[in-house]
């Protein structure tokens, strides 16, 4: 999924169920994307990833949650930043030439939901964020795995872009498997082409009715289903942010606000001639909680799926 569903469409969901602190709970569903080994920009300075942070006489270690570089190509961020952020093993209930995988996605599995109703119980909107990221992206991810493996190998043998991608997760569809609008085929299933919109829907409905029953709180799902096809059938990502504002401001639920990458680092780190260095109050800072809510995360993926990975 990209930012239009992670960030706007999980605040929209998150408002309109009165959640508390949606705000927060959208960035953290889209910071999972946007936490990774890139660069950020502190004070308006590039930075690369800081692994390590002195803090305190120590070091305060913050974790990524994802990789977007060849170190990808790395089994360890693999398995410990693809697979609890972003290919949460499912219900192994597909087969592929006959064959299960157990660590394969599939959309609203046992394990996702089990993550994502302990985590709405723990009323932490950044673990509700991170949560919802991993959720939603049951569905787009379905059928792949976290790993390099022959398993999410997309294309028939013979075509040239299986030589040059390697096989992790959904490389081979390329980017398609994320966009809402962008039909495309999985030729280890046929020739039939797969509709994003459908299955974004489906996500949008089952998001919406794990919140709402966790507010009771806000319109049915049967009273916003067609205001939420609309945006989801919306062809152009920009007019679907924009519908997805307009659908809040006409009912009465204000701007969406704006997501910059930057702001929560900005607010926990500096840099100086030390290097960069943790700013005052830098355990209450958003981006800290971010990561500890992160490492709990984390934790909650490994303890249902540590016999398997």
């Amino acid at each position: 999924m990209e930012k239009d569903f992670h960030y706007y469409l999980i605040y929209a969901m998150a408002k309109i169920t009165k959640l508390n602190n949606p705000d927060i709970v959208a960035y953290a569903s889209q910071f999972v994307d946007d936490n990774n080994e890139g660069q950020f920009s502190i004070n308006g300075e590039e930075i690369n990833f800081p692994q390590r942070l002195k803090a305190n006489g120590g070091y305060y270690y913050p974790i990524m949650t994802q990789s977007l570089s060849p170190i990808s190509l790395d089994p360890y961020v693999q398995k410990y930043v693809y697979v609890p952020f972003h290919f949460l093993p499912g219900d192994n209930n597909v087969k592929i030439k006959g064959v299960g995988n157990p660590l394969s996605v599939t959309p609203n599995s046992t394990n996702a939901r089990a993550i994502l109703s302990k985590i709405l119980d723990s009323d932490n909107p950044y673990l509700i964020g991170i949560a919802l990221h991993t959720f939603a992206d049951t569905w787009s991810h379905q059928n792949f795995t976290g790993l390099r493996e022959e398993w999410n190998s997309v294309y028939p043998w013979y075509n040239v872009f299986k030589s040059i991608v390697p096989n992790i997760g959904h490389a081979e569809a390329g980017h398609a498997p994320d966009v809402i609008s962008e039909p495309w085929i999985d030729y280890r299933f046929g020739n039939k082409t797969i509709n994003n919109k459908e299955r974004t829907l489906e996500d949008v409905k089952e998001i919406y009715t794990h919140l709402q029953r966790k507010t009771q709180k806000g319109f049915s799902w049967d009273d916003v289903k067609n205001a939420f096809k609309k945006i989801v059938d919306t062809e152009d990502y920009d007019e679907r942010i924009k519908a997805i504002g307009n659908f809040l401001k006409e009912s009465d639920y204000g701007q969406i606000p704006k997501y910059s990458k930057d702001t929560w680092i900005d607010d926990a780190l500096e840099k100086n001639e030390e290097g960069i260095v943790l700013k005052p109050n830098f355990t209450a800072s958003r981006w800290y909680n971010f990561h500890q809510a992160a490492k709990i995360h984390f934790g909650n993926v490994m303890g249902l799926v540590k016999e398997i990975l």
